[in-house]
């Protein structure tokens, strides 16, 4: 069970100070409902300050928008309720949509801002469209306020920026890649650890952009440094694919050529001591030339093409040895990097900054709108068939939480949630209007009446996991409490009728994803590795032209979305996991097999085509769940290599036996119909 830490009491403080500050200010400048900007500041507060930043700026921006299609929609279709809730149920839906399609990247909550605040603003408006413009301009002042005063106290009051952040999450990210490299080099670590390790690690990596996005809200010397960490990021992440290869790569030697990995040893030792000690992240000059003259030597002693042919093992040797290389140097590179990414100065880079291409998943978003639309336009018709009063309520909550919500594997369940903790927020809120509030007859009460509860909200809110379950509890009181410059009501009646409309709103919302999206993490699990196949096929194909960094930041990006959802304890979960990384190594391959196809024989040129042709095709159909998928046949090629050979010939024979192996060593994943081996690959010397 996680044990909140001084920081998390120093947060809620803060928040909750910030909270109570924003409706003071609210209440003195007599706006009509201050209970907007409290809940805004609980909304938007983050334990890191650039996190607040980032936050608040979207929000400004999607509460602006929502606010202006809002008045829009008024305008044209006030007297024609219908119409202008049909309009609005699209505008959310189109939101949703494209709120899910962006993912988590902070434009996300923007666009979703951007579609319930349409709803929260306009409903109220239509139903008075002479005082709209005033309701809307007040909601976006008691909404900046809120804003406002969440973000002064995040900069000013013990902030931790999310640059300090950013630099004990690379420094904790290389720490445990050093401790795993160094264990795999001396065949200390078992495949269970590695899926273990590898989960975290990637994981870790790619919170880092998330971490150098907030970063340039607080921290002057990240933006001093340019892209050095976008370089930073995708060097890291290149030596997390390294790391892969070179440990599928030692695994297949203990077990079929244990004789190779002890003349290795030597070599691995060496490599391994790179990666211990107390300052390995540290600069020094000697380190630096130790690891040069290393990578020399490792590079003097990588197997020609002749030896390849005598002793195909030594095929698996040359894999090893190439990437330890590109390792160690990848290593060096990292270390540059990262010292100038916190030395507050401008570092200049040659080369563009990697790409950080992100999956997009368009059927799941067209999903999520249209259950958005869906919720909306059920819960206008209720309303309009019913005549009820709070119906308006309802049709606000049906869009807000199929909005929020749309994003996850299983809705339904975390809409639950958000219903339970809506009706404990109920009770509460009961409890304070009809017998607390009575008794409070200054700010100073207020306070000291709120101060228990939102106390330890704070503190649950600010951990993780546990904060995004309790987050309506908090939020729905505010909301339930009302809290404005006339008199508290306490009219049970009214209460409980406003009460039933937002659970009414919440209930529509989890009946659609019921009938709409009955499917959860498998369904997700599924669409991940067909996206995969369809990368793959991609590359196989040559339809379009990927750089190295593009597709192993949207490879990476799934494999850390697939490794999030999976149960590391079933065994054919496992069987995924292994499966997504080797899809990696199977990629980079492909891709090297494009780069270098030109510099072959014509004959091994046509030869090599047509495997990938085959490729490509044997992926399509894995893409689509074909059970006759077949086994490319990479024989042909690899004789017609040996046959025909170049300059080049040795590194596609290397690549494309490590496609033949990976998918050998991954059948389920793969759909191979029949084993590759290493030996029948390189026993016909003749073309057939």
């Amino acid at each position: 069970m996680l044990q909140p830490n001084w920081r998390d009491v120093a947060f809620s403080i803060k928040t909750f100070g910030a909270a109570m500050l924003a409706l003071w200010i609210a209440f003195r400048l007599d706006l009509t409902q201050p209970s907007w900007a409290m809940l805004t500041v609980f909304v938007v507060s983050q334990p890191i300050a650039g996190m607040v930043a980032a936050k608040s700026l979207f929000r400004i921006a999607g509460t602006v928008v929502g606010t202006v299609v809002a008045l829009f929609l008024v305008g044209l279709f006030a007297q024609a309720p219908p119409l202008f809730l049909l309009c609005l149920a699209l505008w959310i839906g189109t939101c949703t949509f494209t709120s899910v399609l962006l993912r988590d990247a902070p434009a996300s909550y923007g666009a979703v801002l951007s579609g319930y605040s349409a709803a929260i603003i306009g409903i109220p408006a239509a139903l008075a469209p002479d005082t709209a413009f005033d309701y809307a301009i007040g909601r976006c002042l008691e909404i900046t306020l809120g804003i406002g005063c969440a973000t002064l106290v995040s900069q000013l009051i013990f902030p931790r920026s999310a640059g300090e952040a950013l630099k004990a999450s690379v420094d904790t990210t290389l720490a445990a890649s050093a401790r795993w490299v160094k264990d795999m080099m001396r065949g200390e670590i078992n495949p269970d650890r590695f899926l273990a390790d590898q989960r975290r690690l990637i994981a870790d990596a790619i919170a880092l952009d998330a971490l150098r996005v907030f970063s340039v809200f607080d921290t002057p010397s990240v933006r001093a440094a340019g892209n050095v960490a976008r370089h930073l990021q995708g060097r890291i992440l290149a030596l997390l694919a390294l790391l892969v290869s070179i440990h599928d790569r030692l695994v297949l030697l203990q077990s079929e050529a244990p004789g190779k990995i002890d003349k290795l040893q030597p070599l691995l030792d060496e490599a391994s001591r790179v990666f211990e000690g107390e300052n390995i992240l540290a600069l020094e000059p000697d380190a630096l030339h130790a690891m040069e003259d290393l990578e020399h030597r490792i590079a003097e002693a990588v197997p020609s093409l002749d030896d390849m042919i005598r002793d195909p093992e030594t095929i698996v040797v040359r894999n090893v040895l190439l990437r330890l290389r590109d390792a160690l140097e990848t290593w060096r590179r990292i270390l540059v990097l990262r010292q100038g990414l916190f030395s507050g100065k401008a570092v200049r880079i040659d080369e563009a900054a990697p790409s950080t291409t992100r999956y997009r998943d368009v059927t799941l978003a067209l999903v999520a709108g249209g259950i958005s639309v869906a919720a909306v336009l059920t819960t206008s018709a209720l309303w309009i068939v019913s005549g009820w009063n709070n119906g308006s309520s309802a049709v606000i909550f049906s869009g807000v939480i199929c909005s929020i919500l749309a994003s996850l594997d299983d809705p339904a369940t975390a809409a639950g949630n958000f219903l339970r903790m809506t009706l404990l927020s109920a009770v509460a809120a009961a409890i304070y209007l009809l017998a607390i509030f009575p008794a409070v007859d200054d700010f100073t009460s207020l306070v000291m009446v709120l101060l228990p509860f939102y106390l330890p909200f704070g503190i649950l809110l600010a951990l993780p996991g546990i904060g995004t379950q309790v987050t309506p509890l908090g939020l729905n009181l505010v909301a339930f409490l009302g809290l404005s410059n006339t008199a508290i009501q306490t009219d049970f009646a009214s209460f409980l009728n406003s009460t039933l409309a937002l659970l009414v709103g919440i209930g529509v919302g989890i009946l659609m994803f019921r009938l709409l999206r009955p499917l959860g993490v498998d369904w997700a699990i599924g669409r991940i590795r067909r996206g995969i196949m369809r990368d793959l096929q991609v590359l196989a194909s040559g339809e379009s032209r990927i750089d190295r960094t593009r597709f192993a930041s949207r490879m990476f990006d799934r494999i850390n979305a697939l490794f999030s959802r999976v149960d590391i304890g079933r065994p054919d979960h496992q069987g995924l996991m292994r499966g997504a990384l080797m899809a990696l190594r199977i990629g980079f391959n492909i891709l090297t097999l494009r780069t270098i196809r030109s510099t072959l024989h014509p004959e091994a040129m046509r030869a090599l085509d047509r495997s990938l042709t085959e490729l490509s095709q044997h992926f399509r159909h894995l893409k689509n769940e074909r059970q006759d998928a077949g086994t490319p046949d990479l024989y042909r090629t690899v004789a017609v290599l040996i046959a025909h050979r170049t300059a080049t010939s040795a590194e596609a024979l290397t690549a494309l036996i490590a496609i033949g192996s990976a998918m050998d060593r991954h059948q389920d994943f793969f759909g191979v119909a029949q084993p590759y081996a290493l030996h029948t690959l390189l026993a016909a010397q003749e073309p057939a």
